[in-house]
């Protein structure tokens, strides 16, 4: 993986970026092209041929290059020349310790290349305390536990009704049939928004360049926006108990929320909480049918679905993150300088120096933290939702469809980059083996 500067290679622009999918112009084509040369700063054994939005073998496993980088840096921070030029921190205690440090360590800038992140500003992501600190209390608030458990039974009789369009034919597409479908319908639902409005947004994994080099008119964060600013519009004026309202209704610090201010966070939670949940319920669907002990384990005992996703989200974590360096300051013995940016890949849960034995999904591994999440200020808020959305999932699908497995000739897609993606998993099973337990009312 080590290369020179007479290695740089040049690459075209990634297909996707999601959650922040803040894709659409030539520009940013352009920008991924570029190759950094190297600082002076940087030791000559730091540098790696590494692009995130194209790490070879990711189409098979997203976590794989990853994992070979963290195994073969033993000082735990890389820097490569692509998108710009950027470190990478590999070992989990560092990412864990980056991601809480939001005074060395900016959220102005969470995507490379620079350039591409400095264009696409979302509040409340890309602030930092203290103006990042009222946007966060509403959105604990918004997706508070006792939202959470409110939203249980919805989310139940969705799970419950898509498998059962599916379950007698014996098979399907488990992305586009099922996972695609779950985040949106809870969203929906918590925001009390008509479902039929819904149908012109972004699909998971939905490319904005074309076959022919072309890009979207509309870049795909404003086409959320654009359907979230009417609603949202309409909740600051007459708010309701829904999860719209409790996010954009009444003073906050004093003031108002301006209306952009209002949809940015509105879309925040929108596209935080739909391909993390698609990308999260494949990578899982996709291991339990390649593991039917640990499956079989979790119809006999039901209770222990809850440690399994957890243990499963440290397994297959899907966030790539990146950080604008503040202060010059030391990581492993090595000098980064304020203004640049640094990576943090989904590797903690992957670290043998934090977990024994990484690799292997352990229903029974003791809690721990792993950064899937994230961490400090950041941290996901929307992260008990999911877990319950995750969690519903494998009660309902277990129970109705306990046995399944790829099929074997066609194998899943993944792709790397910002969120890794599970872009198709084809699940098939026997129909007759598969039963409804419970009413689908």
């Amino acid at each position: 993986m080590r290369v020179g500067p007479e290695n740089y290679i040049v690459v075209r622009a990634p297909a996707r970026i999601s959650p922040e999918r803040v894709v659409g112009s030539t520009m940013l084509r352009n920008s991924m092209t570029r190759s950094a040369a190297v600082p002076s700063h940087v030791p000559p054994e730091c540098v790696v041929d590494v692009d995130l939005y194209r790490m070879p073998g990711a189409e098979q496993d997203l976590h794989f290059p990853w994992k070979q980088l963290q195994d073969s840096s033993p000082r735990g921070l890389v820097w490569t020349p692509h998108n710009g030029g950027h470190w990478i921190v590999t070992r989990g205690r560092d990412i864990a310790r980056i991601y809480a440090d939001h005074e060395n360590f900016s959220s102005h800038i969470t995507i490379v290349p620079r350039q591409w992140g400095e264009r696409f500003p979302l509040r409340p992501t890309t602030l930092d305390p203290p103006e990042h600190r009222p946007f966060r209390r509403r959105l604990n608030a918004a997706l508070s536990p006792a939202v959470v458990r409110s939203a249980q039974p919805r989310i139940r009789k969705l799970a419950i009704e898509a498998i059962e369009r599916i379950r007698m034919r014996g098979r399907c597409e488990f992305v586009s049939e099922f996972a695609e479908q779950l985040p949106l319908g809870v969203f929906l639902h918590l925001a009390d928004l008509p479902v039929d409005g819904a149908t012109g947004l972004p699909g998971y994994a939905e490319d904005p360049i074309r076959a022919d080099g072309s890009t979207t008119d509309v870049p795909i964060m404003d086409r959320f926006a654009g359907y979230l600013r009417p609603h949202v519009i309409e909740r600051q004026r007459h708010p309701g108990d829904d999860l719209i309202s409790r996010l954009v209704a009444g003073a906050m610090d004093d003031r108002e929320l301006t209306e952009d201010e209002a949809v940015e966070i509105s879309t925040a939670v929108l596209t935080g909480g739909l391909d993390t949940i698609v990308s999260s319920l494949g990578l899982m669907m996709a291991f339990l049918a390649r593991n039917p002990a640990h499956r079989r384990r979790l119809i006999a005992e039901p209770a222990t679905i809850r440690p399994a996703v957890a243990e499963m989200l440290r397994r297959f974590p899907i966030m790539t993150k990146a950080r604008l360096v503040t202060r010059d300051q030391d990581i492993e013995g090595v000098t980064v300088k304020a203004g640049e940016m640094i990576v943090l890949p989904p590797l903690h849960g992957l670290d043998d120096h934090e977990f024994d034995d990484p690799l292997t999904v352990d229903f029974d591994r003791p809690p721990a933290p792993n950064s899937t999440f994230g961490n400090g200020v950041h941290r996901c808020p929307g992260a008990l939702l999911s877990q319950a959305e995750l969690e519903i999932t494998l009660d309902e699908w277990l129970a109705r469809i306990p046995e399944f497995e790829i099929d074997p000739v066609r194998p899943p897609t993944m792709k790397g980059g910002v969120l890794g993606a599970l872009l198709t998993l084809e699940l098939r099973w026997e129909p007759m083996a598969a039963h409804s337990p419970r009413s689908t009312a």
